[in-house]
């Protein structure tokens, strides 16, 4: 009996370590804000959108984080992913804000 409970205790031995060892990934959410002011005169001219969307693209990159790994900001695959579909959203929201007011 003794000889049966041997190999079965080894192979647990390593099979539990390895489940108790398993990546867990949680994710934080938390909402950050940016307020960017600005008049329908801006929207009148070419330069003014032009700047208010460059404007809406920066701050929804301080926002949502890191759009590229070269950054070096990003830290996993699908953080980078994370971050891009917050800042396209972010920034089809605050455009179609813009156009909803003009």
């Amino acid at each position: 009996m003794n000889n049966l409970l041997k190999p079965l205790l080894f192979s647990l031995a390593f099979t539990i370590p390895a489940v108790a060892s398993a990546d867990i990934e949680t994710k934080q959410v938390e909402v950050n804000e940016v307020v960017i002011s600005y008049t329908t005169a801006d929207l009148a001219s070419n330069f003014g959108r032009t700047e208010l969307e460059r404007q809406i693209r920066r701050a929804a990159e301080q926002v949502c984080g890191a759009q590229n790994l070269v950054s070096g900001r990003v830290g996993t695959l699908r953080q980078l992913m994370d971050n891009r579909e917050c800042y396209k959203e972010a920034v089809e929201k605050a455009l179609s804000s813009i156009n909803a007011t003009a």
